[in-house]
């Protein structure tokens, strides 16, 4: 999959919280649910403060939403997504990759909405 960055895509609708927790390391957990059809819960953790950006893509490596992105602290974060695309718009179902750049690092993991 060859991922096509936006230069400014617009930030989708989500709902982000921190966990109190420093993490020991940098982190993307697979969704869950996976599959999903209403909503999914996308977890990650960063040891340091870090500049962030976490997208999801269709397969032909379109960025389709941006969940967050900008400077967090240290920790354990949580963000809920509901399939929509950075419009507001509901997605197809399908597989999707999401996405998350920290500073140098990047890790993605597919994403399989249901509709």
């Amino acid at each position: 999959v060859t991922l096509v960055p936006h230069p400014h895509p617009p930030i989708t609708a989500v709902l982000e919280s921190k966990i109190g927790v420093r993490p020991s390391g940098f982190t993307l957990t697979q969704n869950h649910p996976n599959p999903f059809n209403s909503s999914t819960v996308i977890r990650f953790a960063l040891p340091n403060r870090e500049q962030v950006e976490l997208g999801v893509y269709n397969l032909a490596g379109q960025r389709v939403a941006v969940l967050a992105r900008g400077s967090r602290e240290p920790g354990a974060y949580a963000v809920t997504w509901d399939g929509t695309d950075a419009r507001g718009h509901a997605l197809a179902s399908g597989l999707y990759v999401c996405r998350l750049q920290a500073g140098a690092r990047a890790e993605g993991r597919k994403l399989l909405l249901v509709r």
